[in-house]
């Protein structure tokens, strides 16, 4: 039994990738053109968009401004997994689980995406941090967009769903039709 779930904010909740990839005006529309072979390295999936090497991982997260992690639009999925996740617990067992970059404009702009995009009663309710596994129970849900914070939230005693993205091992899934197939099993 859910007693908790756990959503992810970047690449689950909103989508930063293509916000990001729009604010340095690289040629990405949607996610058939996010090169797959890159992974989740969006560094190197920008200089691939690119055509060169444009960034190094440093250039590329300081150019990332606070207002940047604040605006990025919210995923197409989103209402989808919140509306399912209130039908299975309380409103105070949700909560968003995400591990920001070292910057502090990063941090900053996540709390102020979640003021903007979150509803009220789930504002205040956020996990900061790399390592998610330590949140995993055998109650617990997880819903992330990375096959290594699943797997090893898994591997912890967890529960969880990978949402389909062009970096992770489900890329090519419908999102929704394969996050619905996930939903029955609990």
């Amino acid at each position: 039994m859910i007693e908790a779930i756990l959503i992810d904010i970047d690449g689950v909740a909103n989508t930063f990738h293509k916000h990001v990839f729009d604010y340095l005006q690289l040629p990405y529309s949607d996610d058939s053109h996010y090169p797959v072979e890159c992974g989740w390295d969006i560094v190197d999936a920008a200089n691939r968009l690119a055509g060169y090497e444009r960034f190094t991982p440093a250039t590329f997260w300081n150019s990332i401004t606070r207002e940047i992690w604040a605006s990025a639009p919210l995923s197409p999925e989103f209402a989808f997994i919140l509306a399912w996740a209130e039908c299975h617990v309380a409103q105070e067992d949700i909560h968003f689980l995400t591990s920001p970059t070292l910057s502090p404009d990063c941090l900053a702009g996540k709390l102020e995406w979640m003021q903007r995009h979150a509803p009220k009663w789930m504002q205040r309710q956020f996990l900061i941090g790399p390592s998610k596994h330590l949140c995993a129970k055998p109650d617990v849900l997880l819903i992330d967009d990375g096959d290594k914070n699943v797997t090893t939230f898994q591997e912890r005693g967890g529960m969880a769903i990978l949402v389909p993205r062009p970096w992770n091992s489900l890329h090519g899934c419908d999102p929704v039709a394969y996050l619905s197939e996930q939903f029955k099993r609990f």
